[in-house]
């Protein structure tokens, strides 16, 4: 089958987690267990995609685990993919969250790398900076992008992958979209990034790359008819990608004691960016600054929140964050 080499997790294809990477994976309790669900509370406020329920297929303390498995070990390399095709260009939901992912670990020590194609580069990659390095992947195909893939993890040895809102490969090999339309023909499949040995995935439908731990709860209960198949060290689950990308910085940031989670500017700047690029909301195909149909003020209120969890959770513990 076309894309079953992919199915497998990180670690079978990997070598052994070392001593760190498994105690990054021990249960987290107490303040940051709180901290944990209050998080994925903040980038979850509506299910208008039906998928809440799947959040029992993966761990409550989802966002954290995902976060220590990357803070708990020294600065190395990130690499970061993301761009989902709308009508020939990148939508709204995914390169924000990726640049303030990026910028996160870029404040704390981390080379940052963000792996494009040639049809989402053009608004993506005007995010700048923040996205770190851009390297980009032009071929088509499976197999062709499993080489290239398979490469780039050579050359540059990333010590953890990042896929934020990424077409992801379906159980038959395709590139789907939530309208059930093929993309084969224009994107390159990423999937092959989920070789590495840590991989974290961020996603808001089912069909984004590394969502694969949820595909059969998605498939039984007929939510997503052709979920991803590709699975990742750690799942993230959002109302919209861009809000769990802003959680894991959150989580990034509590645990490191900074200052990470975005601002409402940062998302303005973010948005009017990749909008004035090209970009358009996913669901609309519309040029406005909106993602996923919501207005700049719903975000702006996820971030409100995430906020208030990271000066919470320094208030708990008796810290300043820095």
């Amino acid at each position: 089958m076309p894309g079953q080499f992919l199915r497998v997790g990180a670690y079978d294809v990997g070598g052994s987690p070392s001593a760190q990477d498994f105690n990054s994976m021990d249960p987290v309790s107490g303040p940051l267990l709180t901290a944990a669900v209050s998080i994925a509370q903040a980038v979850f406020p509506s299910d208008h995609r039906g998928i809440r329920g799947a959040a029992c297929r993966v761990p409550t303390d989802g966002y954290i685990q995902a976060a220590r498995s990357v803070v708990g070990q020294d600065p190395g390399v990130a690499i970061l993919t993301t761009g989902f095709p709308v009508s020939g260009v990148a939508e709204t939901d995914g390169p924000p969250g990726a640049a303030a992912v990026g910028r996160a670990l870029q404040q704390l020590g981390w080379r940052v790398v963000t792996v494009l194609d040639p049809i989402t580069l053009p608004a993506v990659s005007s995010l700048g900076d923040d996205l770190g390095e851009i390297e980009e992947i032009d071929v088509m195909g499976v197999q062709a992008a499993g080489v290239a893939t398979r490469n780039l993890l050579e050359r540059i040895q990333p010590d953890v992958v990042i896929a934020i809102e990424r077409p992801g490969l379906t159980a038959d090999g395709c590139l789907v979209n939530m309208r059930g339309e093929e993309l084969d023909s224009t994107i390159v499949p990423m999937d092959g990034l989920l070789r590495a040995s840590l991989s974290i995935a961020v996603g808001d439908g089912g069909n984004e790359l590394g969502m694969g731990a949820i595909a059969d709860f998605l498939r039984e209960r007929q939510i997503v008819q052709t979920p991803c198949v590709t699975s990742a060290t750690h799942t993230l689950l959002a109302s919209v990608s861009n809000w769990g990308a802003y959680g894991l910085a959150t989580a990034f940031g509590i645990l490191a004691n900074r200052r990470l989670t975005p601002t409402g500017d940062d998302d303005r700047h973010w948005l009017s960016t990749i909008e004035r690029a090209g970009a358009l909301d996913g669901i609309t195909r519309q040029a406005e600054m909106t993602v996923d149909t919501f207005p700049l003020d719903r975000t702006q209120q996820v971030l409100a929140q995430l906020v208030r969890v990271e000066q919470s959770y320094a208030q708990t513990i008796g810290q300043s964050l820095r």
